[in-house]
Parts: structure tokens; C-alpha cells; sequence
């Protein structure tokens, strides 16, 4: 029998929610790097693919599906979450998808080949410094030059002011009888307690209430893995950023693909203060204080390759996007960020959203009458953002995915997995 894996006091009583993240794609974190003028590796080659800690692994397996030129690995804590994506994976017949129920602590204990991209959403905020360490390692031993960090983590400064009640929720939590709801209704009673004596803690963080309300309004399963593991800690982008410098590792840009847009993310006051920062990570930090960031997207490279003019144009020439609505949905779609919603239904957008109907194009296949070439590409990554466009694929790496696709979506809807998450990854151009 096999030895079930130390949960160094992460939450094992339910499964993590359904989610998928469009930001796991490498294409769509590849888009990023491209504006941000760092070379992507080439996601139509054949390349190797792990993400730590993949909860019920609907992303994972999506991109095997759409990516059966790749080889995609993942480790989780849980057996329930290795049983489901095998599940899935068997069901989509994928023979690119290799996941193993493993602790972060025995990473190193097992064979792996070395990775072009390595993934971890969430997981580096809810374990502990030594589980933290043992993942440094792993990356430090297996991922490539030129390879990609993707890393979602809890933000300062925008944990801030949640922190403190949160801790003192986790002890009531800790200490309360009953069941896991029981557990965290006994939680949230004691902060709304608090709330309601008018401690001054809650005049003083009106942003804590806006988070009591989103917890009240999840599942159990959400809000205890996202609020009670014995491990929670939240960090700044400066502090991140200098601790994978330490193995050759730069920042890159968000897998977010709205936050590396000035535009949309510095306000026009605050554009002098934003402007004097001298180092991106400076910009950053600022940024973040700016957008009272919670939870950050991060992507960085190893040993990146900056682009020269020549190769950016070129990069941005052969761009290739699809359509995911169509121009007459503009009308209703929303691109958000912490400080604005805005929508992108003008001529130019709903006539590279329409010529794309047809099928996928790179931006040099596209009719761009007046259009400059950068003004183009800047339009297209902001109808990405707002997933009216997806990068894609090859015609060659589609044809092969379509059939494995299917298969994938036509079980997610055997299973009654919600709506929400088919749509993000139906066609062939899964999350």
C-alpha cells in the first residue's frame, strides 16, 4: 500500500474547486512575454510541460488535449485530484499526460526529464517555507535556458489589511467543532462579531468587508483552501523577483495579460510617480501599491533573450490569434482591471475580430489598410486580454487536438462540469 504523502497542514478534507486558468497556457503567458520584448519558446515544437500542485487538474489536462505534441507532468498532494484528472485523461484517451499523487518534500526523490515551462498557481502561498524551498530546488535542477516560471502567489500589499482577521478567523476555525462548514460559518461569525461591535480595525480596512462578503459567498472547499491551510503567507513582487534572480531567473511580465498594460493599470495622476521608477521591479512595486494588488500572475525566464527591433517586428508578424466571439459579442464585453472596465467595440476592433471568423491568421495574414504593424499587435494582445482573441496554434497542431478536444469537452459535459468552465476550454483553443 502505498505511502500517503505528509500534508504539512495544507487542506486535505475536500476537493479544490473546479477552475480552470487561462493563464496556465504558455501560449497566452507567451503573448506576454512577446509585448514585453522577451523571446517565447516555441509552443508548436515539441516541449515539456509540469505544474505543482494542479487541483483537480482541469487545465492540465486541457492543454495535454490541445497540445498532443507535448508532454505535460503534474504533481498533487491529493489522491481524489490525481484520480480525477486520470479520469478525465482516459476518457480524452491522452498518452501525453503523466501525474503523480507526491508531496512537494519528494520531488527530488523521483526521475524528470527537464521542463521548458514549470507552473504552480497558489500553491507557493499556502506551504510552507521548507516546501517552498524544496520547490526553489526543483527549479533551480529542471527547468531549461530560455524556460518560463509561471507563478501564481498571494500579493502585498493588498493582503494587508485582510491578514490580521484572517489569522484570528483561522484560530477560530481551528478551535471550533463540527464539520468543515460548521468550521468556517464558526469563522465568519466571529469576524461579522467583530464587525458589528464597530471595531475600529473595520472603519479603518473598508476593503476587509468587501472580502468577508466574497468568502460568504463561495463553497466551503474554496474558502478553506484559499483562507485556512496552516501555511498562508502573502509577498511582494520585489521580494519574489530577487529571490529567483538568485538562479538566473528574470521577471518577464504577468500572465495577466491586462497588467502589462500601463494604460489600464496607472492612472493618469499617478503617471509621474510610475514614470520615475528606474528598474521594472521598482515599476512594479509601484503598480501594485497603485492597484492594491492581491494576487499576482507572475512569468519569469531563464536566462531570457531580449528581442532586437527586427526580431520583435518579425515576432509580431507571426502572432497568430483566433476568434473566440464574434464582433457583434463586442458589444457586451468587459476588459477590467482593478481601476477601470473598458470595452473594445470600435471599427478596428470589430474588423480583426470579424476577418478572424474564418479561422486562425497571424497578424502578417491579416488585412491591416492604415493599420500600423505595432498598433495592430497592440490590439490584438488587448482583445486577447479580453478573450475576444486566443493565440493559436498550428493548422498542423490543431488538426492533431481536435479529436482529443472533443473527446475532453464531450466528457466535462457527461460529467456536468459547469458551463463556465467548458466554454474556457472548448474549441480548439482550450484556457
Amino acid at each position: 500500500m502505498a505511502h500517503a504523502p505528509d500534508t504539512a497542514g495544507y487542506r486535505t478534507e475536500t476537493l479544490y474547486p473546479l477552475r480552470v486558468h487561462r493563464e496556465l497556457n504558455p501560449r497566452r503567458f507567451g503573448l506576454a512575454l512577446t509585448a514585453q520584448g522577451v523571446a517565447a519558446f516555441d509552443a508548436d515544437a515539441p516541449y515539456t510541460y509540469i505544474e505543482l500542485g494542479f487541483g483537480q487538474g482541469l487545465s492540465l489536462v486541457a492543454l495535454a488535449a490541445a497540445n498532443p505534441h507535448a508532454q505535460f507532468y503534474g504533481v498533487d498532494l491529493m489522491a481524489e485530484h490525481v484520480d480525477h484528472a486520470q479520469g478525465l485523461a482516459a476518457a480524452a484517451d491522452l498518452k501525453n499526460l503523466h501525474v503523480r499523487q507526491l508531496s512537494f518534500a519528494d520531488l527530488a526523490a523521483h526521475d524528470w526529464p527537464a521542463f521548458d515551462v514549470i507552473a504552480a498557481h497558489g500553491v507557493w502561498s499556502w506551504v510552507t517555507a521548507e516546501l517552498r524551498a524544496r520547490i526553489t530546488r526543483f527549479v533551480d535542477a529542471k527547468l531549461k535556458p530560455g524556460g518560463a516560471l509561471y507563478l501564481g502567489y498571494n500579493a502585498q500589499p493588498g493582503w494587508a489589511a485582510m491578514e490580521p482577521l484572517r489569522a484570528l478567523m483561522k484560530r477560530t476555525f481551528d478551535a471550533a467543532p463540527g464539520t468543515l462548514e460548521q468550521r468556517i460559518a464558526a469563522a465568519l461569525t466571529a469576524a461579522r462579531a467583530l464587525e458589528q461591535a464597530e471595531a475600529l480595525f473595520f472603519r479603518a480596512n473598508p476593503s476587509v468587508t468587501i472580502r468577508l462578503k466574497h468568502m460568504e459567498s463561495e463553497t466551503a472547499a474554496y474558502v478553506s483552501h484559499e483562507y485556512f491551510n496552516a501555511a498562508w503567507d502573502a509577498f511582494s513582487v520585489a521580494d519574489m523577483a530577487a529571490h529567483w534572480r538568485g538562479l538566473g531567473l528574470s521577471f518577464a511580465g504577468s500572465a495577466t495579460l491586462q497588467d502589462n498594460v500601463t494604460d489600464l493599470t496607472v492612472r493618469r495622476e499617478a503617471r509621474a510617480v510610475f514614470d520615475a521608477a528606474k528598474t521594472v521591479i521598482e515599476r512594479e512595486m509601484i503598480k501594485d501599491f497603485l492597484l492594491n494588488k492581491q494576487f499576482r500572475r507572475d512569468v519569469y525566464a531563464r536566462a531570457p533573450r531580449i528581442l532586437d527591433d527586427a526580431e520583435l517586428a518579425a515576432a509580431h508578424s507571426a502572432a497568430r490569434f483566433a476568434a473566440l466571439k464574434t464582433s457583434a459579442d463586442l458589444a457586451e464585453a468587459k476588459l477590467t482591471t482593478e481601476i477601470m472596465t473598458t470595452t473594445l467595440n470600435a471599427p478596428v476592433h470589430r474588423a480583426l475580430v470579424d476577418a478572424l471568423q474564418e479561422g486562425p491568421r497571424t497578424l502578417s495574414e491579416l488585412s491591416l489598410s492604415g493599420l500600423h504593424p505595432n498598433a495592430a499587435f497592440g490590439t490584438l494582445f488587448l482583445l486577447s486580454a479580453m478573450n475576444a482573441l486566443a493565440p493559436a496554434a498550428s493548422d498542423e497542431v490543431m488538426r492533431a487536438a481536435a479529436t482529443p478536444v472533443e473527446k475532453l469537452n464531450a466528457e466535462f459535459k457527461r460529467r456536468a462540469i459547469p458551463a463556465r468552465v467548458i466554454a474556457a476550454v472548448g474549441g480548439a483553443i482550450p484556457a
